[in-house]
């Protein structure tokens, strides 16, 4: 009798690196040949913003550089934490802009859909670092909503957001936009 192999998983190459992705700023330093001073504070900066940066990326900065422009793009700092006037949780006005769960009308003829809170790279500069995703992404309301965007004749263009709509699967990525495109204004 021939010996089963177990299948081996065919993880598509964007999800593998997803997976590897370093979370943890001690790793971030280590790698990238960096203060281990500054770990305290980075801790502290990635727990009330999560830390996630691809290998592929970090590949790309150059090591014992703490100013490197694309570091300075996912490195958790502690001037993170400090209390900024004029600035708060919602820079952009998504609060006052919501419709419903998930969709955004903050210009005439648009509308954002809130499609997903997934990020493959966690930029500090997030503008909606504080969104609460979890309850405001149209998932399981998509029918209802694309209803709605169907009945307001007034919109001429949809906007997928989030997070990145690219982190959804493809054929859900897919259905959405057919749908949107469906629409006949």
């Amino acid at each position: 009798m021939i010996a089963r192999t177990p299948p081996r998983c065919q993880i598509p190459g964007w999800q593998r690196a997803l997976a590897e992705a370093v979370t943890d700023p001690a790793e971030l330093l280590q790698l990238l040949e960096l203060d281990p001073g500054l770990l305290p504070a980075a801790e502290r900066a990635a727990a009330l913003f999560g830390l996630r940066v691809p290998r592929g990326y970090l590949r790309r900065i150059p090591k014992g550089d703490p100013d490197d422009p694309l570091l300075r793009q996912v490195l958790p700092l502690g001037a993170e934490l400090l209390a900024a006037p004029g600035y708060g949780p919602d820079p952009v006005g998504d609060a006052a802009a919501t419709a419903r769960p998930g969709l955004l009308h903050k210009y005439r003829g648009r509308a954002l859909l809130i499609t997903t809170g997934a990020c493959a790279v966690h930029c500090r500069y997030c503008f909606r670092r504080h969104f609460p995703y979890s309850e405001h992404t149209v998932g399981r309301l998509w029918p209802d909503t694309l209803s709605q965007l169907a009945a307001d004749s007034s919109l001429s263009e949809v906007i997928l957001s989030g997070g990145d709509p690219l982190m959804l699967p493809d054929e859900r990525l897919a259905s959405m936009v057919a749908d949107v495109s469906a629409l006949r204004h």
